[in-house]
């Protein structure tokens, strides 16, 4: 018999203290994992980020509007997509999860108080991406179980 992905579906209304239920739920599936309580830590983390990243930004923190979160676990993978159906996100469009935020230490000026969120997730997952299409804007990310 095939293992089979199991799945969760979540649709919370864009306000931030609604991240919490996104929070549980994955929390939920990564304890049916090998994973540490470390990489949990991390995973929950990266998730409410981007959660947080669509309320903030796609609907400009204005409730009644919906985001999804869908999780997805397999034997060898936890997969995240966030997705809203709000503002797209430019930048990441444009140039990629991996262009958001340039930082150079000599210059102060590129030291934005915001926007480092994005570049935390690149690093503490191993993949992600972003697609607008139709209205709808989805953030991918994915770890690996081993």
């Amino acid at each position: 018999m095939e293992p089979r992905t199991q799945t969760i579906q979540l649709l919370i209304d864009s306000r931030l203290e609604d991240t919490v239920l996104v929070a549980m739920a994955v929390r939920g599936l990564c304890a049916m994992t090998g994973l540490t309580a470390e990489e949990v830590n991390r995973i929950e983390l990266c998730v409410v980020e981007i959660t947080n990243n669509a309320i903030e930004h796609a609907y400009s923190g204005a409730a009644g509007n919906a985001v999804e979160v869908m999780i997805n676990l397999s034997i060898d993978e936890l997969e995240i997509v966030v997705s809203d159906w709000g503002h797209a996100m430019e930048s990441v469009q444009n140039g990629g999860v991996s262009d958001m935020q340039n930082l150079t230490a000599a210059d102060p000026e590129s030291w934005s108080c915001s926007g480092r969120g994005l570049n935390i997730v690149e690093q503490l997952m191993d993949d992600v991406s972003y697609i607008s299409s139709d209205g709808k804007n989805s953030f991918y990310m994915s770890k690996k179980l081993n």
